[in-house]
């Protein structure tokens, strides 16, 4: 919970209630003499952070699954449905100069949030051109481009995002099975996705950690998998870091 106002380094007191096991704050008298008359005035406030949550409900009430379109934003306004249209196109058409300007646009748009469940819908079709390395590369350009908007807060979505960039690094992908693609780049660039959504969006999703960690274990240990499958959880467990 964000804690407004100016702070304090001392924990909070919370006592017990008698009848049951229930346990409240406990608020400390405050003498108004002494505070009014007192010199050291704090010359400022503390730095406030304020987290919001946004999660997107069914015409009855119900959450909407993640990586799907939420219905509770399929009303864009005109300029928002062509701005997505536009964007779309340049990103996965062939100009690469179009598309380099749509995801520097992408990333720093201030004006496109009730697009990101959209964009996140987008990203998560890796799973369905598996075997074009050229799409799953731009793909994955747009997942950095969302994540690196300032203007963007990820909450839910950062779920469906990793879901996406570990399908790249782990999944043997059809793209792998010609010798000839160089699948081994593309698992590279998602392991450093994967460590940068981590380290700049982790704490948004409680125990994101040890599932990551334990997604890539998984994949390490098992000798089943594929060799490529084998290296995307190396360099995954290289990207997060020694510790």
């Amino acid at each position: 919970q964000a804690v407004c106002g100016y702070g304090s380094q001392d924990a909070l007191p919370f006592r017990a209630i008698k009848e049951g096991e229930l346990y409240f704050q406990e608020d400390r008298e405050v003498n108004l003499v002494e505070l009014a008359l007192a010199t050291n005035i704090p010359k400022g406030c503390a730095e406030t952070t304020v987290r919001v949550h946004v999660s997107y409900l069914d015409g009855k009430g119900n959450l909407e699954p993640q990586g799907t379109v939420p219905s509770a934003v399929s009303t864009l306004t005109d300029d928002l449905l062509k701005y997505y249209q536009h964007v779309t196109r340049a990103v996965l058409g062939d100009d690469p100069q179009l598309m380099k300007v749509a995801l520097q646009d992408l990333q720093t748009n201030s004006k496109i949030a009730a697009l990101l469940p959209y964009f996140v819908y987008v990203v998560s079709g890796v799973k369905s051109v598996s075997h074009d390395l050229e799409q799953l590369n731009r793909l994955l350009h747009i997942a950095r481009s969302l994540i690196q908007n300032p203007f963007l807060c990820l909450g839910s979505y950062v779920r469906s995002l990793i879901a996406s960039v570990m399908y790249c690094a782990l999944e043997p992908l059809a793209a792998s099975i010609n010798p000839l693609n160089d699948h081994w780049t593309l698992r590279d660039y998602a392991a450093m996705l994967l460590s940068r959504i981590f380290w700049t969006h982790g704490d948004l999703v409680s125990g994101l950690y040890h599932q990551i960690l334990l997604s890539l274990q998984k994949v390490l240990a098992d000798p089943v998998r594929p060799l490529c499958s084998h290296y995307g959880a190396v360099v995954g467990l290289h990207a997060l870091g020694w510790k």
